[in-house]
């Protein structure tokens, strides 16, 4: 008769062993899991954090450079007008200032009057002559530059065609031209306007906006100062009594 060997107890433990430490791996690995899931969703956070802060550091720094450029295109001007008194010499340092700075624009600075009409009084060629712009300037001097007010406004327009509702025939010289259009203010006061034309197919220089209301704020605080200094002379009456009489 055969017999039956009976299942050691040695091999039991064994199997209750073996699926306890499974349970004990699985619980392990799951835990593992979890915390790698953890950490690299926190490393996914920090690496967004760090481009955050990477990018405001380059807006910040960019924000710096423009308010450099304009600081230092202000001061030059400045320096090149001195103390002249003369508009005339002044609008056209002005003019040969914005072509140096703004190359290979076409420049132009309107002036104002106390009703707010403007008009042309200096014009810098790049590659459009005043001839072939005035009927464009024209408009814009009296339909865009009276609306900028007495605020230091800059706006840039990728399309010339955007200052004006109705363009001169065939779109005069505003077609396939982008434009930056600045006041001249100072003291709540506005004197005049800046426009600078330039081929679409050019780009801007970097600041380019800040720059432009920089020294179209230089040039209206120095036609304020000639315009307040004149005023008082003509105001005194010329060859009046002396004190000695």
């Amino acid at each position: 008769m055969s017999t039956r060997r009976p299942r050691s107890t040695s091999t039991r433990t064994t199997a209750a062993d073996l699926r306890e430490r499974c349970e004990r791996l699985e619980s392990l690995l799951k835990r593992t899991l979890d915390s790698r899931a953890r950490a690299r969703a926190e490393l996914d956070h920090a690496r967004s954090r760090l481009r955050t802060a990477g990018d405001d550091f380059v807006v910040a720094f960019e924000a710096i450079d423009a308010r450099n450029d304009a600081a230092v295109a202000g001061a030059e001007l400045r320096g090149l007008l001195g103390h002249d008194l003369d508009v005339d010499t002044t609008l056209t340092v002005a003019t040969e200032h914005l072509l140096a700075r703004f190359r290979p624009s076409n420049a132009a600075i309107f002036l104002c009057n106390g009703r707010g009409d403007h008009a042309v009084a200096a014009y810098g060629t790049n590659d459009i002559s005043r001839v072939r712009a005035e009927s464009s300037l024209g408009i814009i001097a009296r339909e865009t530059c009276p609306l900028l007010g007495t605020e230091p406004v800059t706006h840039v327009f990728e399309s010339g065609l955007e200052m004006v509702t109705v363009p001169p025939p065939g779109g005069g010289v505003l077609v396939g031209r982008r434009a930056i259009l600045c006041n001249m203010t100072h003291r709540g006061e506005r004197f005049g306007a800046i426009l600078l034309l330039q081929d679409e197919s050019a780009p801007w220089q970097p600041n380019a906006a800040e720059v432009a209301s920089a020294i179209g704020s230089v040039l209206g605080e120095q036609i304020d100062r000639i315009t307040r200094i004149v005023v008082q002379r003509s105001s005194q009456w010329p060859g009046g009594t002396s004190d000695a009489e």
